[in-house]
């Protein structure tokens, strides 16, 4: 048998059954098989298929003063997060004080301290600011996952990135807050300009691995200054660049012009070490031994 049609409003975005039984919408039609139930007292078109359509479907039931925060807030604002997380389907929902905490199936409820410009609204939902929501973070992360959450915030290409830096130093500097001694951590270990999750988690394995930091995505030029290629991760006074391999690479055309790139820069006395994932994984004493032993023949002599 089909269902009844809905009201027209109701048929394209979650709604509370509340608002549908005031509409006449029957007991039975909202336990109808084509309506999903994604939250108590709501009721969905569809079922939700990303963490915004989930924070979408809690809007109906949403109480005034709340706001979507920690996890939720940090996907939501593009953070990369570690797939434990990506894959929870819960949202973190967050009051100030003295307001009551949310309790539902698939919400995690949290009192929170109220702060200048806590929440903004984004696509129309409300939610802790970005650096509020990196804070928020700590007690879910290990320090190096804070930094790769951290400098989803910085990536190559995100607007006041600097400005960014400033905020996340200094929300990760009071004291008064919860894992201060790893969010300070975190915070001086951030850089602006990576370009993803991996570059920068290989990143912090080279330097925990005992070699000095390299520069993020550096644009190097040949001697009359003409653009030669971005490195992802370069060592100026070796003039090494280490480049993180991903399956791009791997493309036909790609492949191709990699090796005008790579000659360019042989040409300009650039020693260029190609890394893969599976390097860094499987074989970590040897992608560093190589790395380290490249420094090493090629770092100036001190004067």
């Amino acid at each position: 048998m089909t269902a009844e049609p809905l009201p027209q409003h109701l048929r394209h975005a979650p709604f509370s059954v509340e608002t549908a039984r005031r509409e006449g919408v029957s007991p039975s039609r909202l336990r109808a098989k084509d309506l999903s139930s994604p939250f108590s007292g709501v009721r969905a078109p569809a079922a939700p298929a990303s963490i915004a359509d989930l924070a979408r479907a809690y809007l109906p039931k949403m109480a005034e003063g709340e706001f979507f925060s920690h996890a939720t807030a940090a996907l939501l604002h593009g953070m990369w997060l570690p797939l434990r997380l990506e894959r929870e389907v819960v949202l973190h929902v967050s009051v100030r004080k003295p307001l009551r905490a949310p309790r539902d199936r698939r919400v995690r409820g949290h009192h929170v301290i109220d702060r200048p410009g806590l929440v903004w609204v984004r696509a129309d939902l409300p939610l802790a600011n970005p650096w509020e929501a990196w804070a928020q973070l700590a007690w879910l992360l290990s320090e190096d996952e804070l930094v790769v959450a951290g400098e989803a915030l910085l990536a190559k290409g995100r607007p006041r990135a600097r400005l960014m830096l400033e905020h996340l130093v200094e929300v990760a500097s009071d004291p008064a807050r919860h894992f201060h001694a790893k969010l300070a951590s975190a915070a001086r270990r951030l850089r602006i300009g990576s370009r993803s999750a991996a570059e920068t988690r290989f990143r912090l394995f080279l330097v925990r691995n005992g070699l000095p930091e390299p520069e993020i995505n550096v644009r190097i030029h040949d001697r009359l200054g003409r653009f030669i290629a971005e490195v992802d991760l370069v060592y100026r006074r070796e003039r090494v660049g280490v480049e993180y391999e991903g399956d791009g690479h791997r493309e036909k055309h790609r492949f191709r012009k990699d090796i005008t790139r790579k000659e360019a820069l042989q040409d300009e006395d650039w020693h260029i070490i190609r890394v893969t994932e599976d390097d860094a994984k499987d074989h970590p004493e040897d992608t560093i031994g190589r790395i380290r032993r490249t420094l090493d023949r090629r770092r100036p002599p001190t004067a």
